[in-house]
């Protein structure tokens, strides 16, 4: 066909057994060189195409990737401040629950140390009129003995000086009695003013 013999003449592909005279050689060149632009703005044309399609593909490959990366970038940013305000979150409770047990732990130890003054101040009371009613009932001899082991040169008769414990409270025999509510005043007698001397009684003159 004309395709054909055209193509075979400017893609001088024709077989190389076929015997060609030099006027059609002569003629393919000439058309080769008119042509030539064609040729090579259609070849270029072309391969713009491909080029253009490889681009293209090249740019919608880049945009996914592109896209992709941001998605994975603002899930990890998602992640990361989820863990971060659960990080905080935690931290906030535990110092909460530490702050509550440290004013448990001394709130508890506030209300031991009443009930230790407590417990001591009442022991102390006890154990004080204990002794005092030790003392009261001790007979004279080993309260004698006591008192010069105690204090050697005590120069009392009997040894005991003012200890004399005899009545039933041991805190009166030791000079302490409890005051009385109602304050009663005392009687304040008048003082006796200075003789009056009548002026009308002359000297000398005896009444």
């Amino acid at each position: 066909s004309s395709h054909v013999s055209c193509y075979n003449v400017l893609g001088e592909s024709a077989p190389s057994e076929r015997q060609v005279s030099p006027e059609k050689l002569y003629r393919a060149a000439l058309l080769r060189s008119r042509f030539a632009d064609t040729i090579l703005k259609a070849q270029e044309k072309t391969l713009g195409k491909i080029e253009k399609q490889d681009a293209e593909r090249l740019r919608l490959e880049r945009e996914e990737i592109e896209r992709r990366r941001k998605e994975e970038k603002a899930r990890l940013q998602a992640e990361a401040k989820a863990a971060e305000e659960a990080r905080r979150k935690a931290e906030a409770e535990a110092a909460a629950e530490a702050k509550r047990k440290r004013e448990l732990e001394r709130e508890a130890a506030r209300q031991a140390l009443q009930l230790m003054e407590k417990t001591v101040e009442i022991n102390e009371n006890c154990q004080f009129m204990e002794d005092l009613d030790m003392l009261r009932a001790a007979p004279a001899e080993q309260l004698e003995s006591f008192i010069e082991e105690a204090s050697p040169d005590c120069n009392s008769q009997d040894g005991l000086g003012s200890f004399k414990f005899q009545g039933s409270n041991p805190l009166e025999q030791l000079g302490l009695y409890m005051k009385a509510d109602d304050d009663e005043e005392e009687e304040v007698e008048p003082e006796s003013g200075p003789a009056v001397v009548d002026d009308d009684t002359e000297e000398g003159e005896i009444d």
